[in-house]
């Protein structure tokens, strides 16, 4: 889901089990630009504590840098991802179920706790 769409719906979900958004921390991380950046934070502003993984675009924003056509400064697509955390297996979830991963188990076990 775009940030704002998702960040609503889990701001929903947690108030639905009495939980205060203020006291939680969403992290904004998918195809993140600047400007989606700024308006995802103006809108949440005050109401979610917030933090954004933005990654490609950060480290790799020389698009349009070269003196030249050419395609050879376009990013690539490199993620790393946590694989263990104080000796427990660690689990990726995303809106999108294709997207989790880690032990099957174990993101099994987090869909339980979490929904």
């Amino acid at each position: 889901a775009p940030p704002i769409e998702g960040g609503e719906k889990i701001i929903e979900w947690w108030r639905k089990k009495g939980k205060d958004p203020k006291q939680k921390l969403l992290i904004f991380s998918d195809g993140l630009e600047v400007e989606t950046i700024e308006e995802t934070y103006r809108h949440f502003r005050g109401k979610v504590r917030m933090s954004f993984g933005w990654g490609t675009n950060l480290t790799n924003d020389f698009e349009g840098c070269a003196p030249t056509e050419t395609d050879s400064l376009d990013a690539i697509s490199l993620v790393c991802k946590v694989t263990e955390a104080n000796g427990r297996p660690a689990v990726k979830l995303s809106d999108n179920p294709a997207k989790a991963t880690g032990d099957e188990r174990e993101i099994k076990r987090y869909l339980r706790i979490f929904g």
